[in-house]
Formats: C-alpha cells, sequence, structure tokens
C-alpha cells in the first residue's frame, strides 16, 4: 500500500477557542504547533507511510511543516473536509494508492495504533479510529485516495460509516486510547493531564 498520511492543521489565530477559558492566544497557538509536529514526527516512522502532507491555511505553519519533516499543501477553503479534498488532490496526481488522515490534536498519539489502523487498510476499504466519546472521527483511512468518504465534524463517525457503505468499501475500526483522546475542550486537557500523572507514577 502506498500511503499518503495528512494532518490538517487550522489557522493558528483560529486555533483551539473552546480553551480559551484555560488558555491564552498564546499558549493555544504554542500547543497547536507543538501537537502538529509531535503528529507529524509520529507519522514519519511508521512503516507504509510514504509521505506526510500537513494541510493548513496558516503560511507559519507551512513553513514550519518542512522542518517536521511533512510536504506543506496550501488550503484556500474553509473546513476540514475542504483540507482532506486537497490532500485527496496530490494523493491522485501521485499515485498514492491510500490515503491516511489522522487529526493534528492527539496529545497521546503512538505509532503503534496508527500501524495497526494501516494494516488492516486493503483497496477499496475504510478503517477508521473514533473519538472517545464514540461519534467522533481522530482517524480516517480509505483507499483508493479519491473516494468521496471524508465527511468530519458533528456525528462523523456515523456519516463516515454511511459513506462507506455507500461506496461499498469494507468497513473497520480501530478503538485505541492515543487515537480517542483529542483536546478540544478544558475536560480534554484534564484528562490528558490525568493520564500523563498516572503514567509518571507508574
Amino acid at each position: 500500500m502506498h500511503a499518503l498520511a495528512v494532518v490538517p492543521v487550522q489557522r493558528l489565530d483560529h486555533a483551539k477557542s473552546r480553551l480559551a477559558a484555560v488558555l491564552d492566544p498564546l499558549s493555544r497557538r504554542s500547543l497547536v504547533l507543538q501537537l502538529a509536529e509531535r503528529t507529524v514526527r509520529i507519522l514519519c516512522t511508521v512503516p507504509g507511510i510514504d509521505e506526510v502532507a500537513l494541510v493548513t491555511p496558516d503560511p507559519h505553519v507551512a513553513a514550519s511543516a518542512r522542518t517536521w519533516g511533512a510536504f506543506p499543501l496550501e488550503q484556500t477553503d474553509q473546513g476540514l473536509d475542504r483540507a482532506i479534498v486537497v490532500a485527496q488532490r496530490y494523493a491522485v496526481a501521485r499515485s498514492f494508492s491510500a490515503v491516511l488522515v489522522v487529526l493534528g490534536d492527539l496529545p497521546l498519539l503512538e505509532a503503534p495504533p496508527v500501524r495497526t489502523a494501516l494494516a488492516l487498510l486493503e483497496p477499496y476499504s475504510v478503517v477508521l479510529a473514533p473519538d472517545r466519546h464514540g461519534t467522533g472521527t481522530n482517524l480516517l483511512a480509505f483507499s483508493p485516495p479519491d473516494l468521496p468518504i471524508p465527511s468530519f465534524g458533528h456525528d462523523s463517525r456515523a456519516r463516515h460509516r454511511l459513506a462507506a457503505r455507500r461506496a461499498r468499501c469494507t468497513l473497520r475500526e480501530v478503538w485505541a486510547l492515543p487515537l480517542a483522546l483529542d483536546l478540544d475542550t478544558p475536560e480534554d486537557l484534564a484528562l490528558v493531564h490525568g493520564v500523563s500523572t498516572r503514567e509518571g507514577e507508574t
């Protein structure tokens, strides 16, 4: 499988607004950059991923992407799905056989569950990893790369499952804490700190 990994990152001045109650704008910008860099560097270590692309409308993030090991793709339209379309076009133009989307806000991300998801992928299949609530999607892989699968946002897990059925694709799901916990709210931040504290005590 000739796979392109995709990390979408929004504009830094719009990033993580739901954390405004606990983090100031500079801290939120720094957090987004740290998480994006960590995500890219982890994906670069996963066997089977041939290239990592970072899709963003933010020129500062795009400039940083190359230093992290990712190829920057410019996003001109708003929205996560539009970012994925940019990556899909890139993947098709360069003859990738699969796209693996990993959201750039997974603070516990590790390579092994990404490897597991990629190993489950085959032609005309979809693999997704739901968020901790069981309604969202934090990882989405599909082959071939031009399938009309991505449908991020509220209740995206259900929409991705439906899109896979409509495309007559095999659907597989992977549940793992490193893929399930994304960082959007103060509650998420507290959970991350709790997990990190417990791991430090073991």
